[in-house]
């Protein structure tokens, strides 16, 4: 175990010093321990050590936890047990998780983390005492082997901070640190003050160490924090900078996985609200007080999948006209083995989701980890399915309208939702909109009276040094308040009279129940009855259409080619290599012949069809490019010679709309389609017929998983030229990625077309 693993078991147990941190008089807060009590905490923590240059070493490890603590016995000498039911470590290559097995991974640390750990805290002088894991035996040799330096890492970070024994509960007390750790001169402030907590920043003069703590006023308890500290590191004949990040949040608090809320990039881009039509509220509210519960859970089953470490419990809806997610949650959550048995998985909640998606795909999910150390990875191998009881609570949507005041901030409380206008100081007609929600309500980004205003929603509503990162300005935020904050720029044209901001809520909301079964994700998407779990367009250019901030990958301008056959000419490439295009309906009922060219090097020519790139979500192509080559394929230059071909086509293509709309959008009923060959291939089919969404791209078919390949491969090639009859459900039912509304059909028009192409290549100089 190197250097980094005891770093990052210090950073794990940081926690224990927080609580000593405070010790006030009665007038104050102090901190009050019960025998028994426990306090359970999500803990997010990473460091980072760059080298100095010419040092070829960059090092990165992020670990996140469930750390439970329980009191054992109070007094001078307060005692703790300490409890990790969770842990994902990364270092490196190097990982300790208890999903995984022991015996294959670190099973040294596994023998120590699993049992858990105990210290003493004396109440005097705040010192961490008596520190040791509950495993002697593979602790002792722990000491024996690493403990020098064990032992520097925790006097470094389990000894009295050494901070004053009270700070008056005031807003806009400051306290002056002569020590804290190694560190000097650091300053602690009061920021707020109320019936539930104290809200305290900490911040280095001489060093970057910047952070927020919240603490209970009753017990004194560590409520949440985050806490960033940079410091310089020279040890093993290295130099460098060490960047610890600290996040703590009760286990109450659901905030989904912490690494990937930390990991995720924030980047908004302002940009110009546009003129958006008023929702018709009463027809939208209308539709939610209607739903019943045979319309909220019309399917008898949903699926899970376990994403890396994180279990995700989904469920989709059957109503495709509600737009305002509702609060959906699970209870009674069970694992059923093979045999009907009941298998005892140890589930954490990190959050629950309503998702309204395009195209009517409403669903709804709860994500878990999963806890204990007993190889829950290997449980979750023989489970078959969980049971659960469903509960959703519809929504409604509401107005709330502000009037702007350039001169002060303009508040209102809405059930959960408070909002605040800010107008930004000597910046005219600029103001901040803040949100604090405890997660019930929530606004829409669609605003009334915002018209022509530039926007800029934000994440971090607080200040800090410069030298701190974006996502660590949201980690403080998040910190810095019991509810969720968020805040949004307006930049107006003209001083706004009435700002209306939209609200989705769950008040008076009905609730609904249903014993549900949840399958694996590969045995649910196989069943045609159920609607697939996302949307796929067939061509890739269509997302980047759609979403050109996220797929960004093919900024390329896509060529022109003209809808008439007739007008289509050929491409030279560098003199010596001829082209040509044509649209996929083109494709799909003309044909390129070469009629009259000389041999080269004892081969015929042809015009060959050739892909630029091999998407893996697709195998058919909104355009195909046409090469001459020789016909073995490896000539593609020629000199001094002329050919002639020619380009036939049937006629002119055109879709057609089919009066046919099935009644399941992901299922097509091929007895439907005139004139069907149900011997073609996927891809014939798919070109002969395109499969419309709401937005009018066109859907891809729906290719299962193989669910015994690891990296979920799905054979798409094959998939595309396998005989259409084989891919039908019951010989008639094909499913698609998405729902579709409408369906063309290509057909021909006018009369057919033979284009002569006549191409001289030039001799070499």
């Amino acid at each position: 175990m190197n250097l980094n693993y005891l770093n990052k078991v210090a950073v794990l147990l940081f926690i224990s010093v927080l609580i000593s941190y405070f010790f006030f008089d009665d007038s104050t807060l102090k901190f009050k321990p019960k025998k028994g009590e426990e306090r359970v905490y999500q803990v997010y923590s990473t460091m980072e050590f760059n080298a100095e240059k010419g040092v070829p070493s960059e090092i990165k490890t992020s670990s996140n936890q469930l750390v439970r603590y329980k009191v054992l016995d109070t007094g001078l000498n307060t005692r703790f047990e300490m409890f990790v039911d969770y842990i994902d470590m990364k270092d490196g290559s190097k990982r300790i998780s208890n999903v995984t097995s022991s015996s294959t991974v670190n099973p040294e640390m596994h023998a120590i983390f699993s049992q858990g750990f105990e210290f003493t805290l004396n109440k005097n002088d705040g010192k961490i005492v008596d520190f040791s894991a509950k495993n002697k035996p593979v602790w002792q040799a722990f000491l024996k082997e690493r403990g020098g330096e064990l032992e520097h890492n925790l006097k470094k970070l389990f000894t009295s901070p050494g901070i004053y024994d009270e700070i008056p509960a005031k807003e806009g007390a400051v306290v002056e640190l002569p020590t804290y750790q190694h560190y000097s001169k650091i300053k602690l402030e009061v920021l707020q003050v109320t019936d539930e907590y104290i809200l305290i920043q900490v911040e280095g003069e001489q060093n970057k160490l910047f952070g927020r703590l919240m603490l209970e006023r009753d017990s004194g308890w560590l409520m949440q924090m985050a806490l960033i500290v940079e410091e310089n590191f020279e040890r093993f004949g290295q130099k460098g900078k060490i960047r610890n990040n600290i996040f703590i949040v009760p286990q109450m608090r659901m905030m989904g996985s912490l690494e990937h809320t930390f990991s995720w990039k924030y980047d908004f881009s302002p940009y110009k609200y546009q003129n958006q039509s008023e929702p018709k509220l009463s027809d939208i509210n209308k539709t939610l007080a209607n739903l019943t519960s045979d319309t909220v859970f019309g399917n008898a089953e949903g699926y899970y999948e376990l994403v890396y470490d994180t279990l995700f419990i989904n469920y989709q809806h059957e109503f495709s006209d509600v737009i305002v997610p509702g609060r959906f949650n699970l209870t009674d959550v069970t694992a059923y083995s093979a045999d009907g048995k009941k298998t005892p998985v140890q589930l954490n909640k990190l959050g629950h989701y309503s998702i309204v998606e395009k195209d009517g795909f409403h669903r709804s999910l709860e994500e878990f980890s999963l806890t204990g150390w007993s190889e829950p990875a290997k449980q979750l191998d023989s489970i078959v399915e969980f049971r659960a009881k469903a509960h959703y609570r519809s929504a409604k949507q509401v107005k709330l309208e502000l009037n702007p005041d350039p001169t002060k901030t303009v508040s209102l409380q809405y059930n959960d939702l408070q909002l605040e206008l800010i107008p930004i100081k000597d910046t005219p007609r600029r103001y901040m909109l803040k949100t604090l929600t405890e997660g019930d309500s929530f606004i829409t980004w669609q605003f009334d009276g915002a018209e022509g205003a530039m926007i800029n929603h934000q994440h971090p509503s607080i200040s800090g040094p410069e030298w701190l990162t974006f996502n660590e300005l949201i980690m403080l935020s998040l910190a810095s308040s019991a509810r969720y904050d968020y805040t949004i720029l307006f930049d107006f044209p003209a001083e706004p009279q009435t700002l209306s901001v939209y609200v989705n809520t769950v008040e008076d909301s009905k609730t609904f129940t249903k014993d549900i079964r949840f399958i694996p994700v590969a045995d649910y998407e196989s069943k045609a009855e159920y609607p697939p779990i996302h949307e796929e367009l067939l061509y890739q250019d269509d997302l980047s259409s759609l979403y050109p901030d996220i797929y960004d990958y093919d900024k390329q301008s896509q060529p022109v080619i003209p809808s008439d056959p007739a007008l289509i000419e050929p491409l030279i490439i560098a003199k010596y290599g001829v082209e040509i295009q044509l649209t996929a309906e083109q494709a799909a009922m003309c044909a390129l012949t070469v009629t009259d060219a000389p041999q080269v090097n004892g081969h015929t020519l042809r015009w060959t069809s050739i892909n630029e790139k091999n998407d893996d979500n697709n195998d058919l192509n909104r355009y195909v490019k046409y090469r001459l080559t020789s016909e073995d394929g490896i000539r593609r230059n020629f000199y001094d010679i002329r050919v002639n071909s020619v380009l036939s086509c049937s006629g002119t293509p055109t879709w057609q709309a089919l009066e046919y709309k099935p009644s399941k959008g992901w299922l097509i009923d091929v007895t439907q389609l005139r004139n069907l060959d149900t011997n073609q291939t996927v891809a014939e089919f798919m070109r002969r017929y395109r499969f419309l969404n709401s937005r009018n791209f066109p859907l891809a078919p729906y290719i299962q998983f193989d669910a015994t390949d690891y990296y979920q491969h799905r054979d798409i090639k094959n998939f595309y030229q396998r005989p259409l009859h084989q891919v039908l459900e019951q010989d008639r039912w094909f499913k698609l990625a998405g729902r579709t509304e409408h369906i063309d059909e290509l057909t021909v028009t006018g009369k057919p077309i033979d284009k002569a192409i006549v191409t001289v290549f030039p001799a070499l100089p």
